[in-house]
C-alpha cells in the first residue's frame, strides 16, 4: 500500500511539472483555446487564426503570450497587402513569431492606453499606430484583441 501511495505522488508530481512547464502561453495557440475561439468569431481575421495554427509556433514565440498581452490583429486584407510570397514566408514559425512579436503588445491594453507614448511591443520596438485604423476590442481574462487594418512594423 506504501508503494502504491508513493508512486501516485511521483505521477501526481511529475503531472504537475509538465502543466507548469507548458503554461497558459502554449494553450491559447491550441484549437478551441479562449484566443482561437475569439479570434474564429471575426470572419476577417481568418488568416491570422490559420496562421496562428502553424505548428512550431508556441516554442518560436516563446513566453510573449504566456502573460495578459494585446494582439494587435491583421484583417484579412492587412495580410494580403504583404504580397502572396511574403505571405507564403510565413509559413516558416520564426519569420511568424517575428512578425507577430511586432503585433503583440504586452499588458493588457485598450485603444486608449496604446495611442500613449512609450509603449513597446514584444519585439522591443515602439509602438506606432500613426496611419492605422483599430476595430472593436474583444477581451478576454489574459488578453485584448485589437483588429488592425495594417501589419506593423512594415
Amino acid at each position: 500500500m506504501k508503494k502504491l501511495s508513493i508512486h501516485v505522488l511521483l505521477v501526481a508530481l511529475l503531472l504537475s511539472i509538465a502543466n507548469i512547464r507548458c503554461g497558459p502561453g502554449s494553450s491559447l495557440l491550441k484549437s478551441g483555446s479562449s484566443l482561437m475561439s475569439a479570434l474564429g468569431g471575426v470572419p476577417n481575421l481568418s488568416q491570422l487564426t490559420n496562421l496562428l495554427k502553424t505548428p512550431g509556433l508556441d516554442k518560436a514565440l516563446g513566453d510573449v503570450m504566456k502573460k495578459p498581452f494585446t494582439l494587435l490583429a491583421p484583417t484579412n486584407d492587412a495580410l494580403n497587402s504583404l504580397g502572396a510570397s511574403a505571405l507564403s514566408g510565413l509559413s516558416d514559425p520564426t519569420k511568424l513569431a517575428s512578425l507577430l512579436k511586432g503585433q503583440i503588445v504586452p499588458g493588457k491594453k485598450d485603444a486608449a492606453s496604446l495611442a500613449q507614448s512609450g509603449i513597446k511591443t514584444a519585439s522591443g520596438q515602439d509602438l506606432n499606430l500613426s496611419g492605422v485604423n483599430l476595430g472593436n476590442m474583444i477581451s478576454d481574462d489574459k488578453f485584448n484583441i485589437i483588429p488592425v487594418d495594417k501589419v506593423l512594423g512594415q
